[in-house]
């Protein structure tokens, strides 16, 4: 028995799986909370507006970061969120902590120091430490909302008597 006419349910359950590949593997959505990315994201005072941004999950398989991209990452202290922070340093590089400015501390291979653009409303390497770079799981690409702020996020200039290149 041979069908000729397949319900548009079964069609659009058969596109499923290349939906869920992109969403886990390519692009999707995330609504940005909190004052730690200020001013970068969530500018304003009002805790109502979140940003929603356009995360490149696809760009992280290469594990090629820069300094100064701004990235979401599963927190080291508690697995269940996802954070949005900002790459300060890299493997080999050695930096000095915010509040600690007569200690540094040398990133291991497969790590990365972040930091929230708002230092005091942010948990960051600098409470926690360095962070394994597998902990990445997207690259924060475009701002989607509001329509005011639309655009792409670039890497901010990162200071480089912050830290010191192996």
């Amino acid at each position: 028995m041979v069908y000729t006419h397949v319900s548009p349910i079964v069609k659009a359950l058969a596109w499923m799986p290349v939906a869920i590949f992109f969403i886990d593997h390519g692009f999707s959505y995330a609504t940005v909370s909190g004052r730690s990315m200020q001013p970068t994201f969530n500018p304003d005072s009002n805790m109502l507006r979140k940003d929603i941004v356009l995360l490149n999950k696809w760009a992280i398989t290469d594990h090629k970061f820069k300094r100064g991209q701004v990235v979401t990452l599963i927190s080291p202290i508690d697995p269940k969120a996802i954070i949005t922070k900002r790459i300060i340093a890299l493997p080999g590089d050695t930096i000095r902590p915010l509040h600690k400015q007569n200690e540094t501390v040398t990133v291991p291979e497969g790590h990365c120091w972040i930091e929230g653009d708002e230092a005091f409303h942010s948990r960051d390497s600098n409470s926690f430490g360095t962070v394994p770079i597998g902990l990445i799981n997207a690259k924060v690409t475009y701002i989607l909302w509001p329509p005011s702020r639309f655009g792409p996020v670039e890497p901010k200039y990162i200071n480089p008597d912050r830290f010191k290149r192996e």
